[in-house]
């Protein structure tokens, strides 16, 4: 593998790579970056070959199994690529600040410059002393052409490093976005909301004021093993995208949506009143109605497509496990009561 690559260069690769290690379930650990970077590299192909097999046959690499194919496909050179990409990132970074306090420096010469000529202009009083006035011109000229070469090539490195920092930014945005997305409906991912509903319940208690009301929704497809046992997993899978497309259409801007698991869903959203979360919850889950299904070779077997919700308003100071068993019992009773309608979690 050749280390001699830019950091846009590695950029590119890294695009690929850390999605990929997502997409697979590997830790984005250096051994793993390192076989998947020389995988897209293209310049061993048995690498290739051997990945494809893995993935093909158990969806992922383990650990020792990436170990594996590193020890028979790279070296310890290999691994330090990582390390290298990110130390390019600072050295960048460090040049541009070089850069800058060199230009500073050009500047405030050229500014001293400006300041000397205008005093030595203004004790030129004498008509005779045109010569000197000449002179003093062509230094202030001589000065102003070093301070436009230098800014001129700031420019150019500052355009340079740009380029190479904003192909990084935007590698690592597109593989921490692979992170937190579910790749089947775009949701955020379990992971994600783990992570985020703990936020939501301390901003909403870190609130000076009550002016709005916080909530979870919980809602998942009614009798979804069916939908997989009669007609298949491509069609349960294509259950859950017609559904997302539905929420998808009718969130508001200040909802996310998050694919909780399996058929399972999760929102946070703020509201003006009790009345507009429950049309909101209510809205959905009558466009989720209007949906159905149907086998190719059957026109005539067509099945409802139906989802319960349970609805949890957000108390200040409320632990984000509390909120979450207060919409699943919510969930709980819609399903109790005979499913596709929405419930709201009882106080407790």
């Amino acid at each position: 593998m050749n280390n001699a690559v830019s950091l846009s260069h590695s950029a590119q690769y890294l695009k690929k790579a850390v999605p990929m290690m997502v997409k697979y379930r590997m830790p984005v650990t250096p051994i793993n970056y390192a076989i998947w970077y020389c995988y897209f590299q293209g310049n061993k192909p048995s690498l290739n070959i051997e990945l494809d097999q893995v993935i093909s046959e158990h969806q992922t690499c383990t650990q020792s199994k990436a170990k594996e194919i590193f020890d028979k496909h790279l070296s310890d050179e290999d691994l330090a690529l990582f390390q290298e990409m990110s130390d390019k990132f600072h050295n960048t970074v460090e040049n541009i600040q070089q850069d800058i306090s060199i230009t500073l420096g050009h500047s405030k010469s050229f500014s001293t410059s400006l300041i000397d000529s205008q005093n030595e202009i203004n004790s030129l009083i004498d008509t005779n002393s045109f010569n000197d006035i000449l002179g003093c011109v062509e230094r202030l000229t001589d000065e102003s052409i070093a301070m436009q070469d230098s800014a001129r090539e700031f420019q150019t490195k500052l355009s340079v490093a740009y380029n190479e920092i904003k192909d990084l930014k935007e590698a690592l945005n597109l593989s921490k976005e692979a992170a937190d997305t579910d790749p089947l409906t775009g949701f955020y991912n379990r992971g994600k909301f783990d992570s985020d509903i703990n936020d939501f319940c301390r901003e909403y208690s870190e609130q000076t004021t009550e002016s709005s009301l916080a909530a979870l929704i919980m809602f998942d497809i009614d009798h979804f093993k069916r939908f997989n046992d009669d007609f298949g997993h491509q069609k349960g899978d294509e259950v859950i995208k017609l559904v997302a497309k539905k929420v998808k259409e009718n969130l508001t801007d200040k909802a996310k949506v998050y694919r909780y698991g399996g058929e399972e869903f999760c929102i946070t959203a703020y509201f003006d009143t009790i009345n507009d979360l429950v049309a909101f919850a209510e809205c959905i889950r009558q466009e989720i109605a209007k949906l159905a299904i149907r086998k190719k070779q059957d026109v005539n077997n067509k099945r409802a497509i139906s989802a319960s919700f349970g609805l949890a308003m957000l108390r200040p100071f409320t632990k984000s496990s509390v909120l979450v068993e207060r919409a699943d019992r919510a969930l709980y009773i819609a399903k109790t009561h005979g499913r596709n309608r929405v419930e709201i979690a009882p106080d407790i």
